[in-house]
């Protein structure tokens, strides 16, 4: 599943819950979201719906702190907006390494390093906001085969990896 964020429309997405807490303040709609995401399995995608002011910041720093991430947000709806949240990773991973803030090619580099301390057939998760690594991972793993198992950018454009050693 890759996920993108376009301003002019949204990505084909299909949620496997709507959650719809709108005209719920704070601290509600967090609580709420924590109980809905219990019953998803790892992969799946929540759409959560809520005209909470501060629900956007307070979901980056909710999904970074739970391993969670919000993919996109659409704010065409007339009531709310449209928080799609994937819960977890696509495929399990035995390492994370996260580069967010740091240019290219430490991507690459901090991966590569990651690698060597995984078996053959285990999988990574690098995490990126490098705008050049989408071309630079895959120059590497070219170059390393390894096996992209697949990619998702979220709505702030971090982008994460899963590669398979």
């Amino acid at each position: 599943m890759t996920a993108t964020t376009k301003t002019h429309g949204m990505p084909a997405m299909k949620p496997q819950i709507t959650l719809d807490l709108n005209g719920l303040a704070s601290p509600g709609p967090l609580p709420s979201l924590r109980r809905t995401l219990r019953s998803l399995e790892e992969g799946q995608v929540l759409l959560l719906v809520s005209d909470y002011p501060s629900m956007e910041n307070d979901l980056y720093v909710w999904a970074k702190q739970t391993n969670n991430q919000l993919l996109f947000i659409d704010r065409t709806r007339p009531k709310g907006f449209g928080f799609y949240i994937l819960k977890g990773d696509l495929w399990p991973v035995e390492r994370s390494v996260d580069v967010i803030g740091h240019p290219c090619p430490t991507p690459v580099l901090e991966a590569n390093k990651a690698m060597a301390q995984v078996k053959t057939g285990q999988n990574i998760k690098l995490i990126s906001d490098c705008k050049a690594s989408p071309v630079e991972v895959n120059t590497w793993i070219k170059s390393t085969g390894h096996k992209m198992l697949g990619m998702t950018e979220d709505s702030r454009g971090v982008y994460r990896y899963y590669i398979m050693k």
